[in-house]
């Protein structure tokens, strides 16, 4: 990716995210990477903040306890709580880059998971920490994923493994390297492999074989308006995956907060980049500029 301009600041202590360009507009489009993800490296960054900037939108990447490999021994409560954090400290009137008016998240791969948790599981602060809306780019089962990464015999030894050390007492130890080298080579505690591999586990919201009832436990709660941009080619979702199907789940689970421009992207990769459609990007981003422009608040 070329150089971009911005500034970091600190939200809260040892914790940074950094404001795309020089705008510092009063309304924020916070955006959440996924596993191994950094500052600035994902693709079509750059150009959503024009774009956003452009209807007087900001764009600020959070950077989280998560980011990069911090991943493998986190949780989505911890994601949450630090994004609940940056929220209060934009919204604050006391802090540099505070005073802002309204706040939505974009969350990239399993950031997806971190705005399903941040909006449907986790008590909020509503007072200090309200958010606007929703935005899932590339949802993907990361349990699928790991069956399609590693072979089953792998998976299913790993997986005895992670629930052995849990019923010990052990969630936090770190999985064998023999298993985690297979996926994304980083440490990885008992406790996040069972939550991103297990069946219904606490990062398990994407996955085709989840229920009805599994849906609107999570999609159904959502209070606020929700659009999701489905990746047409991503490279991490099984060939098996229905992708136009599944997304019809989603929206029947999510009912009036589901946007209506909610799509699979056709031929988009996982981050919209390289070995994407021509105009897989364009269209997402399109997207992301219509709904955000629609979007109807105080």
């Amino acid at each position: 990716m070329p150089g971009v301009s911005g500034s970091f600041f600190e939200y809260a202590p040892r914790l940074f995210a950094f404001e795309y360009g020089d705008k510092h507009l009063e309304n924020v489009l916070i955006f959440i990477g996924g596993l191994g993800t950094g500052f600035c490296d994902v693709p079509y960054l750059p150009i959503l903040s024009e774009k956003m900037n452009s209807i007087g939108w900001s764009l600020i990447q959070i950077g989280i306890s998560s980011s990069y490999t911090g991943w493998g021994t986190g949780s989505l409560a911890r994601d949450s709580s630090e994004i609940e954090r940056l929220v209060q400290y934009l919204r604050s009137k006391n802090t540099d880059c505070g005073s802002r008016k309204h706040v939505g998240i974009i969350g990239h791969s399993t950031g997806c998971q971190d705005t399903m948790q941040f909006f449907t599981k986790e008590p909020r602060d509503n007072q200090f920490a309200p958010l606007d809306f929703g935005i899932l780019q590339a949802p993907v089962s990361d349990r699928y994923t790991a069956l399609k990464q590693m072979p089953k015999n792998v998976y299913e030894a790993a997986m005895a493994e992670a629930t052995r050390l849990i019923e010990q007492g052990k969630r936090n130890e770190l999985m064998s390297m023999k298993y985690s080298k297979h996926f994304f080579n980083t440490p990885i505690s008992a406790y996040r492999w069972h939550s991103l591999f297990s069946v219904k586990g606490d990062d398990d919201y994407f996955s085709p074989d989840l229920t009805p009832e599994d849906f609107e436990s999570s999609f159904g709660k959502f209070d606020k308006p929700l659009l999701v941009l489905y990746s047409g080619a991503d490279e991490y979702v099984s060939e098996s995956v229905d992708k136009e199907a599944l997304m019809k789940r989603f929206e029947a689970a999510t009912g009036s907060n589901w946007s209506k421009l909610s799509r699979v992207v056709p031929k988009a990769r996982h981050d919209w980049g390289p070995g994407s459609g021509p105009n897989s990007m364009e269209i997402g981003l399109n997207t992301v500029f219509k709904f955000v422009k629609g979007l109807r608040l105080d």
